[in-house]
């Protein structure tokens, strides 16, 4: 079956849901079947675009952190990014002047592929391959050391060495990849003082149920998964997944798309996701790459990314216990016609930059007006990526038709996000297809749906309406 998704934020315990209807074999059962879900949407309102808080963060992410408690960062697909500085040590170079300076900065909380590019505020290092600089005006005043985080990495010899007993061979930064940084004092090359010092990162290394290997990748379902099943995540167990369908939402992810100039993957995940933030949120986020859906339902974390799924259930009049509610148009309030945001930009030295917005002309004609959303995709770094979500996200919500569709039996089968097709005569729908927004059991053994209309043209892709930066 299609994986189980609904587009709304919240989170129902079990236990709560089974006491407010009841206890007995219809709590258990309606605890039992509780869905908790979440949309790449998140809590979004059409309103003037300004730059979202993930955004802001993101803006910060080049920066070399200065501060003494600072949270875990994790590194998924390949961006730019700073980190907090662990470890200063001045000394001598044999003379009486402090002109040696060594610095140690984490980029992440976890081993990575590898510490690529090093930049000086926006400005790229060339180093050769003992790590030294070669260009002026750093040539012969800093060198660069890179620790990858190996869960049993050695001490940097180097800081062993030469920080004066004050970084010894038990500090192995176990686990965290980080660059140590050598600096000898010189006032042509150090004008504006202690350079802010970022790198190139090809981030956390991924569980891949297809082949069950572990290996580098930005595969947007992969990276999901990742944040489900760590630690640090939300610890989810192997039999909590739906790995079946994790599998076909990772091929789909896969699948190349035309761009202005060639192809590219459906769906990658690039960027830095904060420790410090709450799962949702950061669910919110991580799920922006893929135009995605999540949900825990009937015990499996179940994922949906943005691609047409095709309905195997037609619900008709013989599926109703009750009349159905139907409701043609959206509220005025809640339509959108043009769709606005930021990505992170590599051609912009991985800042956060404005990705062209993608409107409807007819529906801002008809609406008498711009409506816009914004949306920033904080973990995309193509912009003809970006346009593409940022386009489903505006056909989902211009298909307006929606039904409260109070099921029967046959609702038992169904689940918060399956592809369905509705066919009501008196309605004027045949097959129509729309899919499951929420699902609940009630009292009477019934099961209520919300269902929001769907097409395959809101995921349909045509790179002649793509536009260039």
């Amino acid at each position: 079956m299609p994986p189980a998704i609904i587009a709304v934020g919240a989170a129902v315990a079990g236990s709560a849901a089974a006491a407010a209807v009841g206890g007995g074999l219809i709590g258990a059962l309606v605890g039992a079947t509780v869905t908790v879900g979440v949309s790449y949407l998140g809590n979004r309102v059409i309103g003037t675009p300004k730059p979202s808080q993930t955004m802001l963060d993101a803006a910060g992410r080049t920066q070399m952190l200065v501060q003494p408690v600072t949270s875990h960062h994790i590194v998924y697909g390949e961006v730019r990014t700073g980190g907090p500085l662990v470890f200063a040590h001045t000394r001598t170079d044999g003379g009486s002047k402090l002109d040696i300076l060594h610095l140690v900065v984490v980029h992440a909380a976890h081993e990575v592929e590898d510490l690529g590019t090093v930049w000086f505020g926006d400005t790229a290092i060339t180093l050769d391959g003992s790590g030294a600089a070669t260009a002026a005006p750093w040539a012969g005043k800093v060198h660069v050391w890179s620790h990858a985080g190996h869960p049993d990495q050695g001490a940097d010899g180097v800081l062993v060495a030469e920080a004066g007993g004050r970084w010894t061979h038990n500090h192995r930064l176990r686990g965290r990849a980080y660059t140590h940084l050598r600096l000898r004092y010189d006032q042509d090359a150090f004008a504006s003082g202690i350079p802010n010092l970022s790198r190139l990162v090809r981030g956390r290394k991924l569980w891949d149920p297809r082949d069950g290997a572990t290996r580098w990748s930005a595969n947007a379902a992969l990276c999901i998964l990742d944040y489900l099943m760590a630690p640090w995540g939300l610890a989810a167990g192997p039999d909590e997944i739906d790995v079946a369908g994790w599998i076909a939402q990772a091929n789909i992810c896969d699948e190349q798309v035309a761009t202005l100039t060639g192809s590219e993957p459906r769906y990658t995940c690039n960027g830095v996701l904060d420790l410090a933030g709450r799962p949702l949120d950061n669910l919110e986020s991580l799920l922006t790459s893929c135009a995605g859906r999540l949900s825990f339902t009937g015990g499996k974390w179940r994922l949906a990314v943005g691609a047409w799924q095709p309905p195997t259930v037609i619900l008709g009049e013989n599926e109703l216990r009750a009349p159905v509610s139907y409701r043609p148009w959206r509220s005025r309030r809640d339509l959108v016609n043009i769709v606005r945001g930021a990505f992170t930009s590599p051609a912009q030295n991985w800042q956060p930059t404005d990705y062209p917005p993608v409107a409807d002309a007819a529906s801002i004609a008809a609406d008498d007006g711009e409506a816009a959303l914004t949306l920033d995709l904080p973990f995309t770094t193509s912009h003809t990526m970006a346009q593409r979500i940022a386009r489903i996200a505006l056909r989902q919500n211009r298909r307006q038709k929606s039904l409260d569709w109070p099921a029967n039996l046959a609702g038992l089968r169904l689940a918060a996000g399956y592809p369905v097709a509705v066919s009501l005569g008196r309605l004027g729908l045949a097959g129509t297809p729309f899919r499951v927004e929420t699902w609940r059991l009630t009292e009477e053994m019934g099961v209520d749906l919300a269902l929001a209309e769907d097409a395959a043209d809101v995921y349909a892709h045509d790179p002649s309406w793509l536009k260039p930066m």
